[in-house]
């Protein structure tokens, strides 16, 4: 056994005695000597999974030829995650703990790329002490020293653990990690996340850490509410509206939160869709404006929503939110223009017809001229009509009992299923009908 252990030995050695890009060794002849057998006897070992024996050679090389190549850090790492899994002292466990996360500190100290290594060193000591309390100081400052140092490269594996990590510590001491951090924590992650997407990373995947993220976050009593938005970001915002930042949260946590009927909600909206204008934003700001009675502005963002649609879906929404704006503000020639203009988008829309059958149906005051009843009331005939085309069987039987009478129709010397022409701004061919 002892032959065959130093046979692999010598030949590891041989192997090693060549050239190796990457390896610093010493310059003196004893020590290089003694350092490659140190190499070569800690590589046989891990090789039969003698991780605890391998840690003698590589304690070595740590103390007298520290600079030799990062893989002694690596497989150190390696080592000390095999002895951890099995030793059950508390001691022991803490020591070896840190001897893992000095590995990293190593690496940083010796070699370049210390990004990525910052990057493994949060994640190695997220995994050890996420469960410790009075652990999360470190892990936090670790983690906002790994995306400082990242930004968009940081693993993905570091995503929705940076957010678990924020969670518990705010529920342990949110004198520490108090909400707004939280927050602040959620809108990095978040905003890494869409950068990923942007450089064409997997999506599913980046999908799926957002609901993780979003998930943690939710589950937080009393951050992601109206009020708590309202007395801690809003004020912030309304001091400085230049301030992005706080908007993008604003917007972003209202959604969240299920404050979109807020007028803060609406106030943080508008310089998100400065900066990053979408057809869906426009087409909900121009909703929320619409339901508030801010008819100009919702017509303002429903005409933007136009210019930024993709299908004729979206076509078809934008045309019928500036209809319905322009029927609020009683521009109804215009507003069954646009209706119409939505119909080419969705042929047969209900919603289309049954404005311009409202509008109609609403007309009677500003149209009737008091001369003849039967065309006064011709109106509801156009009203009547478009309802049927929506579908709309309840306003159809409304128009319907607005129809001119019988003895109306006739003492006027008209027939029923006569074409008659309404006047106003409708100017419809109908043809005469009577009510019940």
């Amino acid at each position: 056994m002892i032959k065959s252990i130093f046979l692999a030995l010598m030949v590891l050695l041989a192997s090693f005695s060549y050239a190796q890009n990457g390896w610093s060794w010493p310059d003196d002849p004893d020590m290089k000597t003694q350092a490659m057998e140190k190499q070569a006897y800690y590589k046989l070992l891990i090789a039969q999974s003698k991780f605890k024996e391998a840690m003698d050679p590589l304690n070595w090389l740590y103390e007298n030829n520290p600079e030799l190549n990062p893989s002694i850090y690596i497989q150190g790492v390696d080592c000390i995650e095999d002895m951890l899994k099995k030793t059950t002292d508390k001691a022991r466990k803490e020591r070896l703990q840190d001897s893992l996360l000095w590995m990293y500190d190593m690496r940083i100290k010796y070699f370049d790329n210390d990004a990525a290594t910052m990057d493994r060193k949060a994640y190695e000591a997220f995994k050890l002490y996420y469960k410790t309390p009075s652990k999360y100081p470190m892990l936090a400052d670790l983690y906002a020293k790994a995306y400082e140092m990242n930004g968009p490269d940081i693993s993905t594996f570091n995503l929705n653990t940076y957010m678990l990590l924020a969670k518990n510590f705010h529920q342990i001491d949110d004198s520490k990690m108090p909400a707004e951090k939280v927050l602040d924590i959620h809108t990095q992650i978040s905003e890494i996340i869409d950068a990923k997407r942007k450089n064409g990373e997997n999506a599913d995947k980046l999908n799926k850490e957002q609901a993780k993220t979003d998930a943690w976050l939710s589950s937080i009593p009393g951050i992601l509410t109206c009020e708590f938005i309202e007395e801690k970001l809003v004020p912030k915002f309304r001091a400085n509206p230049s301030d992005l930042n706080t908007a993008k949260k604003i917007f972003k946590y209202s959604v969240e939160a299920k404050c979109t009927d807020q007028p803060f909600f609406l106030e943080a909206s508008e310089p998100v869709f400065k900066e990053q204008p979408s057809y869906a934003l426009a087409s909900a700001i121009g909703n929320k404006y619409l339901a508030i009675g801010e008819v100009s502005k919702g017509l303002k963002y429903h005409e933007e929503a136009l210019n930024l649609a993709s299908s004729n879906e979206e076509r078809f929404e934008s045309l019928m939110g500036q209809a319905v704006a322009n029927s609020k503000l009683g521009n109804k020639s215009r507003a069954r223009t646009l209706a119409y203009e939505a119909l080419s988008a969705k042929p047969g829309s209900s919603e289309a017809y049954n404005l311009i059958g409202n509008m109609y149906f609403t007309s009677f005051e500003d149209c009737r001229g008091d001369k003849s009843k039967v065309m006064d009331r011709a109106v509801f005939l156009a009203a009547y009509k478009m309802y049927e085309k929506a579908g709309n069987t309840t306003q159809m039987a409304a128009s319907k009992e607005q129809f001119p009478s019988i003895e109306e129709i006739f003492n006027e010397g008209m027939e029923e299923g006569e074409t008659i022409t309404v006047g106003c701004w409708i100017n419809e061919s109908v043809k005469i009908q009577r009510r019940d």
